[in-house]
C-alpha cells in the first residue's frame, strides 16, 4: 500500500485507496492527479515524491469527493502547488462542508462529519483544457459527481476517477454512488470510446479494455432502475424504498450508507421521473412514488407523428417510415417481436422475411423476443420451418427462458412452485430448477393454459403465505388466431384479488430482466440493439426502460392514434419491417 508505480514513460501512480496518479512534466515537477483520501495519504505521497526529487507543481482534482481531495490542503501548504478542479465540484473542493450537507440535505449533525464525507478545505481553481501539462487532456464524465473530469497522458493511460465501478466493488456493494443517472450513462459510453491502453480507476483493479467493466456497470444501473420499478408498483414513500432496497441486497445501514445509498436513489428515481417511469405526490402530508400507468419513459422530443389523426395530432410533421437521425446505421442487432411484427398466424407479414434475410446478409442479427412462456422455442422453431424460415432454438428467447436465468442467478437451488404447462415445466426442469407442489420456497406464474380451480387455489395458497411471487411476464391477453384469450396478466388480477399481492418480480417485457439476458446470452451492446414490435405496452416500454433504440411497426396492435395518446414515444415508427429494410443499408 502506498507504492509508486510506473505504468508508462511519464506516468506513475501511487497504489493506495484512492489512486493517485503522478505526470511527470519534467525531472523535477510533476502533475498529481487527486490527492487521496485524507491528509495522511497527501503527506504519505509527498515522501513518495521526495525520495523520487520531484515537487508537486499542481494537482487536477478529478471531482470533489472528500476521498478525492483530501490531501489537497496538506501538499498545497507544502509546496505551494495549485489545484483545479472541474465545474462545480470546484466550489465543493474549497468549501468541503457542502459534501455532507449535500448528501444529508441540511446541517450535517457531527457524526456525518467524518474524514469519508468532509475533507479539509483548500484553495481551487476552475479546470480547464489551458491548464493541462503539455502531453495531458482531459474528457468529461460527469454523472457519479456534478462535475467530474478523466485525464489522459501521452502514454496512453487515463485516470478515469470513479467513471466505473469495478465488479468485485457492485458485487460487495451493489449500489455505487450516483448524482445524475443519466448523465452516468452518458459518460459509460464515451469512457467506452476512450482511445488508450490503460485505463486507472480510483478504486479497484486497472482496465486494458473498457468494454466489459462498461457492460457490467450499463447493466448495473437497469437493475436498479427494475428493482426501483417492482417496489413502486405500490404507492411507497423515499424512506420505505430505501429501507426494501438495503434489505434487499443484504446492506447494512450505518451514518454513511444511509446519505450515499439514499442519495443515490433518490437520484434513481429523479431519472425515472423524468423519463416518465415513476410519478411523485403527496399522501397525508408524505411524499410518495408510483409508477407510472403504462410504464413508459415519457420523453419530451419524441419524433411527431403522420397524419391529422385527431385535434391533439394536427400540425404534427410526418415521421412514419423515416430514420432522419440515422438511428438503424447503428444497429447490429434487432430484437424482434413475433405475432404482429414479422407474421399472424401462419402468414408472414408482407416483406418481413425479406428483412430477415437482409439483416443476415449486411452481416448483422435477429433474434425472436416473446413474453409467451406456454411454448418452448422448439415450438417457435418448428412453426418457422412450417412457414420456409429455417431458425434455430438460439434464435428464440422467451420469458420462461429469461425466467429461469433469473432464479439461476436470484434463487440458486431454491425449490419452485410454477403455474405453468408442461412445455414450460420441461424447460425448467431441464435447466436444473427443482420443482416442489407441496413445500416450495418461491411461485413462479406463467401462462398456463391447462389452469383449473384447483391450481388457482394452491398457488394463491402459497402466495398468501409471503413466498417470493415472480412473474414471467404481464400480458393481459395473449392473440390468436381467432382473436384473444386471457394471458397470465388476467391470472394476476385473480390471484390479487384473493391475496392482495402483485408479483414482486415480472420478467417480460416492459421489464430489464428479458433484456439483461437477451443481452448476456446474445452478447450484444444495448446501444447497438433495436427492439421491434407492434405493442407500445409491451414492445416499445421494454426498449425505451432497458437503453434500446425502439421501433414500432404499424402491422399489429398499436396504430397511430395510440401513439398520439399514449405516454410511451418510440425513437422510430414504420408501417411494417418491410420500410426498414432501406435504412438498413445506409
Amino acid at each position: 500500500m502506498y507504492e509508486l508505480v510506473q505504468a508508462g514513460e511519464k506516468t506513475y501512480y501511487v497504489d493506495c485507496p484512492s489512486k493517485i496518479g503522478i505526470y511527470r512534466i519534467d525531472d523535477t515537477s510533476v502533475c498529481l492527479i487527486d490527492s487521496g483520501n485524507d491528509k495522511d495519504a497527501g503527506k504519505k505521497a509527498l515522501k513518495i515524491l521526495a525520495a523520487q526529487g520531484w515537487k508537486a507543481e499542481l494537482i487536477l482534482n478529478t471531482h470533489s469527493h472528500a476521498d478525492h481531495v483530501g490531501g489537497n490542503r496538506v501538499i498545497q501548504e507544502r509546496t505551494g502547488c495549485k489545484v483545479y478542479c472541474p465545474g462545480i465540484d470546484r466550489a465543493f473542493a474549497e468549501n468541503t462542508i457542502l459534501e455532507p450537507s449535500f448528501l444529508y440535505g441540511g446541517s450535517p449533525y457531527k457524526e456525518l462529519q467524518n474524514k469519508f464525507l468532509l475533507a479539509q478545505p483548500s484553495q481551487a481553481m476552475g479546470l480547464t483544457e489551458g491548464v493541462l501539462p503539455k502531453g495531458m487532456r482531459m474528457a468529461r464524465i460527469d454523472g457519479h459527481s456534478f462535475s467530474m473530469a478523466a485525464f489522459g497522458t501521452e502514454d496512453g493511460i487515463w485516470f478515469i476517477a470513479d467513471g466505473v465501478t469495478g465488479e468485485a466493488i457492485i458485487r460487495k456493494y451493489h449500489i455505487p454512488f450516483l448524482y445524475d443517472v443519466g448523465e452516468f450513462l452518458q459518460s459509460l459510453d464515451k469512457l467506452e470510446k476512450l482511445d488508450g491502453r490503460l485505463f486507472i480507476p480510483s478504486h479497484g483493479e486497472i482496465y486494458t479494455d473498457m468494454g466489459p467493466v462498461v457492460k457490467v456497470n450499463r447493466e448495473k444501473v437497469y437493475e436498479i432502475a427494475d428493482t426501483l420499478r417492482e417496489i413502486c408498483r405500490e404507492k411507497v414513500g423515499t424512506e420505505d424504498i430505501i429501507q426494501r432496497v438495503f434489505e434487499k441486497y443484504g446492506l447494512a445501514m450505518d451514518q454513511n450508507q444511509y446519505v450515499l445509498t439514499g442519495a443515490t436513489l433518490r437520484s434513481y428515481l429523479s431519472w425515472m421521473k423524468t423519463r416518465g417511469e415513476v410519478e411523485a405526490g403527496f399522501l397525508r402530508n408524505r411524499l410518495y412514488w408510483h409508477i407510472t400507468e403504462e410504464q413508459g419513459t415519457g420523453e419530451k422530443g419524441s419524433r411527431p407523428l403522420a397524419g391529422c389523426l385527431s385535434q391533439a395530432a394536427r400540425g404534427m410533421t410526418a415521421a412514419v417510415n423515416e430514420d432522419k437521425k440515422g438511428l438503424l446505421r447503428e444497429i447490429e442487432c434487432f430484437a424482434l417481436d413475433m405475432d404482429g411484427t414479422v407474421y399472424l398466424g401462419e402468414q408472414w407479414i408482407d416483406g418481413a422475411k425479406d428483412f430477415l434475410e437482409e439483416i443476415v446478409r449486411l452481416g448483422k442479427k435477429y433474434v425472436f423476443l416473446t413474453n409467451n412462456s406456454s411454448k418452448s422455442p422448439e415450438v417457435y422453431v418448428d412453426k418457422l420451418r412450417r412457414m420456409g424460415l429455417e431458425a434455430g432454438a438460439d434464435r428464440i428467447i422467451t420469458s420462461g427462458q429469461a425466467t429461469v436465468f433469473y432464479l439461476q442467478r436470484n434463487y440458486p437451488g431454491r425449490r419452485v412452485f410454477l403455474l405453468g404447462n408442461d412445455l414450460l415445466k420441461k424447460q425448467f426442469e431441464e435447466e436444473g430448477i427443482v420443482l416442489d407442489g407441496k413445500t416450495p420456497e418461491i411461485v413462479v406464474t406463467a401462462f398456463d393454459t391447462t389452469l383449473d380451480y384447483g391450481k388457482m387455489c394452491k398457488v394463491c395458497d402459497f402466495i398468501r403465505k409471503g413466498l417470493p411471487y415472480i412473474a414471467t411476464h404481464p400480458d393481459y391477453n395473449c392473440p390468436t388466431e381467432d382473436g384473444f384469450i386471457p394471458d397470465i396478466g388476467a391470472i394476476h388480477a385473480f390471484i390479487h384479488a384473493s391475496t392482495g399481492r402483485h408479483p414482486d418480480r415480472v420478467i417480460g417485457k416492459p421489464n430489464g430482466d428479458i433484456i439483461r439476458y437477451l443481452i448476456e446470452r446474445a452478447s450484444i451492446k444495448r446501444e447497438k440493439t433495436a427492439m421491434v414490435g407492434d405493442r407500445l405496452y409491451t414492445d416499445i416500454a421494454a426498449g425505451k426502460n432497458s437503453g434500446l433504440t425502439s421501433i414500432l411497426v404499424l402491422s399489429g396492435e398499436a396504430s397511430l392514434q395510440d401513439v398520439v395518446k399514449s405516454e410511451i414515444k418510440p425513437d422510430l415508427i414504420f408501417d411494417s419491417v418491410k420500410d426498414i429494410i432501406p435504412y438498413l443499408k445506409q
